[in-house]
């Protein structure tokens, strides 16, 4: 229960300081001193909502483990994918559903059908506890066999909730299985956080990055200028990592204190 409250407490911080909390949060703060000016909130909106500045935010963040040809790497003993992208079957919705960063699922297929990982590890539950259903890795690797996969190629692991839990409950996992490498596939956007929490494991991990969102398109430059839904939506996951990933070191330094 109080892992389950932290993990809502942290939610909720984290609708505060993203870009449409910020606003707010502005908006509030001119309302109460007496002083009703929308142009910090209005600022704040506008940069946040540009095309440039998302697309740069974001980049920062997956050219750090940039995409690598399948042919190129290496062999390893699993595959981990850190699960995420899927909508469940929650009513009115019938089955499974594909949604934003279920690339993953493919890409991990794709490298176990390339040989590149003997069997595939998937690490994730649901973030808020869903009744009569099953966590996420489960459907997950329904996914998986509709593409090939054979059901004994493939370990679930569904009661984490965060990437930390994640990389926690894949090192227990180490003193079952005998594993010395692993691939780690998740989102680019989202590798350089996992990265830098599975490296700290006893065992070789290399990033595989899937769902690469900022790519190179021929379209009007003026779009580049127009704020949008989409450019809000890219920022405010990029600013996620960057705060979660802050968070984790400081956590970490933190601990480091104690000892």
């Amino acid at each position: 229960m109080l892992c389950m409250d932290l993990v809502v407490l942290i939610k909720v911080f984290s609708a505060v300081i993203y870009p449409l909390g910020v606003v707010v949060v502005l908006w509030l703060l001119s309302y109460l001193v007496g002083v009703f000016d929308l142009s910090w909130s209005m600022t704040a909106l506008l940069i946040s909502s540009n095309p440039i500045c998302a697309t740069w935010l974001a980049s920062s963040l997956e050219r750090q483990h940039p995409q690598t040809p399948i042919d190129d790497i290496a062999d390893h003993d699993v595959i981990i994918v850190l699960v995420g992208g899927l909508r469940l079957p929650i009513p009115p919705a019938q089955h499974v559903q594909i949604g934003s960063g279920a690339d993953r699922y493919w890409y991990a297929a794709r490298l176990y059908h390339a040989d590149k990982g003997q069997r595939i590890v998937l690490l994730g539950g649901n973030v808020f506890e869903q009744t009569g259903l099953h966590g996420e890795a489960y459907y997950a690797r329904e996914l998986l066999q509709q593409w090939g996969v054979p059901h004994e190629a493939i370990i679930i692991e569904t009661e984490s909730r965060t990437t930390v839990q994640h990389q926690q409950n894949f090192s227990a996992l180490l003193k079952e299985q005998k594993i010395n490498s692993a691939l780690l596939v998740t989102s680019a956007l989202h590798m350089p956080r996992s990265y830098e929490l599975f490296r700290q494991l006893p065992i070789l991990v290399t990033p595989a990055s899937a769902d690469v969102l900022v790519r190179e398109q021929n379209a009007p430059a003026i779009f580049s200028w127009l704020p949008s839904a989409v450019a809000l939506s890219l920022t405010t996951v990029s600013l996620h990592e960057y705060y979660a990933r802050a968070f984790n070191r400081l956590k970490r330094f933190l601990v480091a204190l104690k000892l």
